[in-house]
Order: C-alpha cells, then sequence, then structure tokens
C-alpha cells in the first residue's frame, strides 16, 4: 500500500465494531487494531479499483452500485453480495424516507393541518383583513405623532420669531434719537 494513496478509515469506529465481534472478556492489542485497518484500506482500494475497471469496460465514466456487485464477484467474494445488496437496498429505502421528510418540512402550516384550498384561501383573506387592520391603525398613529411634531414645530417657531421681536424692541429702545 502506498503512502501517497492512503486513506483513513474512523479509527474509533472500527475499534467498536472489533469490540462488538469479540467476546467481552477479550481484549485488542493496539496493533490488531491498525493491521484491522490496514486491510479494511486494502480491500477498500482493491474493490474501487475493481469496480472502475467494470465501469470503464461498460462505457460508464461513473461507478455505480451495480458495478460495485459485479467486482465483488469477480475478485472471488460472491458471498458478500447477498448482504451488500441488502444493505444497498436499506439506504435507498432511508433516502426515500428521507427526501419525504424533507417535503413534508416544505408543507405550510395549512397543508400539513389538511385544509381544503378553499379553506385556506378562507384563513388567508382572514389574515389579509387582520394586517390590514393592523397597518391602519400603525398609519393612524403615525399620522397623529406626524402632526404632534408639526405643531412642536410651529410652537417652537412661534417662540423663536417672539423672543426676536422682543430683542428687536428693546435696541430700538436704547439707540439714541
Amino acid at each position: 500500500m502506498s503512502e501517497e494513496n492512503d486513506v483513513s478509515l474512523p479509527r474509533t469506529t472500527l475499534q467498536k465494531m472489533i469490540k462488538d465481534c469479540m467476546p467481552p472478556d477479550m481484549r485488542v492489542a493496539n496493533d490488531t487494531v491498525e493491521l484491522v485497518i490496514a486491510c479494511c484500506t486494502e480491500f477498500i482500494q482493491l474493490v474501487s479499483s475493481e469496480s472502475n475497471e467494470v465501469a470503464t469496460r461498460e462505457g460508464r465514466s461513473i461507478i455505480h452500485p451495480d458495478h460495485v456487485l459485479k467486482a465483488l464477484t469477480e475478485l472471488g467474494f460472491p458471498g458478500f453480495v447477498g448482504e451488500v445488496t441488502s444493505a444497498w437496498d436499506t439506504f435507498k429505502e432511508e433516502t426515500k424516507t428521507a427526501h419525504s421528510r424533507k417535503a413534508d418540512l416544505r408543507k405550510t402550516g395549512a397543508e400539513q393541518a389538511g385544509l381544503t384550498e378553499e379553506e385556506q384561501i378562507l384563513l388567508q383573506q382572514q389574515m389579509f383583513a387582520q394586517a390590514r387592520a393592523q397597518s391602519m391603525t400603525t398609519s393612524e398613529s403615525a399620522a397623529a405623532m406626524h402632526a404632534a411634531y408639526e405643531q412642536a414645530l410651529a410652537a417652537q417657531a412661534a417662540a423663536q420669531a417672539a423672543a426676536a421681536a422682543g430683542a428687536g424692541v428693546g435696541q430700538a429702545q436704547q439707540q439714541p434719537t
């Protein structure tokens, strides 16, 4: 096995798998775990390489699951084909279930509640009416706040004008005639 093509498998996962296969009172040396990991890596590379050759012979550029099954048979592992096929079927079923769950998540609350289209339209109209009523209330308060602001500006301008007029009278009285 060349170091440049070295792939790593999850050591902890493989250790757990080895432990699960062993009797509870038996321990496994670290060197043994490393050897099993090296064997697994070599096996994966062997099956991948043969699967690639099968796909190439069929004029395909992508390795499909049936290429892997054919490679296992050609490599002398026909006993693995049944278990691999079963795992593949399980994977397909789980994937289909996952896609179904994602589709359910994309449904609106009304669709999930099982409302008919007419009930959904009625519900939408009610929601629009509530939004309009709330918007009008907000608009009215905004208008009232704007009017109060305008009044405050007018009062401030009047106060400044009165102060300026009062200052002008005082200056006229102080000037000599």
